[in-house]
């Protein structure tokens, strides 16, 4: 096997077979459809990892809401849902409502989520997603509320770190449900987030638990409980069994729950830009056969003295496949280089140009990941294509009259 794999190397890369001719450009196809499929398959894989971070850093892995409003201890409902799920790392309680932004002159539209932030850090991640300022949601005595803010609404209502706003959200009276009460809370910016959703960035205020509270005026009460396992990807099977468990009157649902069209989309995409993609490919190495079948006719004569000197049928069959390989192989190796640079480049364009539209994508910016299972399947298929698309000329070779070979040698 070492001897046909050399000859099958010297016959290949030589000035009249690889060198000449069309194969430099059969190459250049392949190199361009392998590295394409690479860049393009990160892109995706970068786009659903880079939602699903968002969604765990900033929500959890499972969220639990109540029909009401919570007025149960939550340490015993942590503990009753630790006994049936012993994966549970942590949870933290959180009241979420609506209000109106104002500052400067600037109204927005705005969504307060008041966070216990003595047990915050223990379900989400705010750390790695600080573009400016602290994470400190502490309130010494005499200071404004503290307050972290999405990145979007900074830009827009014109906000830095250590700038104070208002929120006012109506408060329907209690005599009269037509008639609203004005609810007015000052806080202060300690921290500038990117929250990896483009409509967080424009919206999400959070502030601590208390001061949430007070601004809703619901006393001690909250919406429910962001709940962090071991492992993501238990969460949705966790949130079923707690949805089972605990009955009608808790809605329990998953990271991917609140964005499942976005990545059963994205799922689809996949599988669809793979094949069309793949097209590239499999024209690219269908020129590989062109070039083969091309160096069996220049390699007549020495298929000839090959045959002349005892070489199976066989083997010659397993020498031109052997070509057909090493062409893929090469294209495959190189082609991974260029789409791991297409990568490096789609990720310096998205900084500087700002590529994808957030109303669109919902994210501002992906996070390019380049899956060892995704390649796993790109070389598969590049090697196979390139396998079946050099048996032809293979064969041609193998089954050469070495008589006629030296008659046109």
């Amino acid at each position: 096997m070492k001897e046909l794999f050399w000859i099958a190397y010297r016959l290949l890369f030589s000035r009249r077979t690889l060198f000449g001719g069309s194969a430099v450009f059969s190459l250049v196809g392949l190199i361009l459809g392998v590295g394409a499929l690479v860049a393009s398959m990160a892109v995706m894989s970068g786009f659903e990892s880079t939602l699903r971070s968002a969604m765990a850093d900033m929500t959890g892995h499972v969220q639990l809401v109540k029909r009401s409003t919570f007025q149960e201890p939550w340490k015993e409902l942590e503990n009753k849902i630790r006994k049936q799920e012993p994966t549970l790392v942590s949870s933290v309680r959180y009241l979420r409502t609506e209000a109106v932004l104002a500052h400067q002159g600037v109204i927005q539209g705005v969504m307060v989520q008041g966070i216990d932030e003595e047990h915050a850090q223990d379900v989400l991640d705010f750390s790695s997603r600080l573009v400016d300022g602290s994470l400190d949601l502490k309130t010494p005595p005499g200071t404004k509320t503290p307050a972290l803010i999405g990145k979007r609404i900074a830009q827009r209502v014109g906000l830095k770190v250590g700038d104070s706003f208002r929120v006012v959200i109506p408060i329907p009276d209690a005599i009269d449900p037509g008639r609203f009460q004005r609810r007015i809370a000052e806080f202060q910016v300690r921290g500038i987030l990117d929250m990896g959703k483009t409509e967080w960035n424009e919206r999400m205020i959070i502030s601590p638990l208390k001061a949430a509270q007070d601004l809703v005026q619901i006393g001690d009460r909250y919406s429910g409980l962001l709940i962090k396992f071991k492992d993501i990807n238990y969460a949705r099977t966790a949130a079923f069994n707690l949805s089972q468990s605990l009955g009608p009157n808790y809605w329990v649902s998953d990271w991917r729950d609140l964005n499942e069209n976005l990545f059963e989309a994205v799922k689809i995409e996949r599988v669809v830009i793979f094949f069309v993609v793949l097209i590239i490919i499999i024209v690219a190495a269908f020129n590989v056969s062109s070039t083969l079948f091309v160096n069996v006719v220049q390699r007549y004569a020495d298929i000839a003295i090959l045959k002349t000197l005892g070489l199976p049928q066989k083997s010659i069959l397993k020498m031109f496949s052997l070509q057909g390989l090493l062409m893929g192989g090469f294209g495959l190796a190189v082609g991974t280089l260029f789409g791991l640079l297409l990568c490096v480049g789609f990720s310096v364009l998205q900084k500087t140009l700002g590529l994808l539209s957030g109303s669109v994508y919902r994210v501002d910016s992906i996070q390019v990941e380049v899956r060892f299972v995704d390649w796993i399947f790109i070389a598969l298929a590049t090697m196979v294509i390139c396998f079946v698309a050099t048996l032809a000329p293979a064969l041609r070779g193998s089954k050469l009259n070495p008589v006629e070979g030296l008659k046109y040698g």
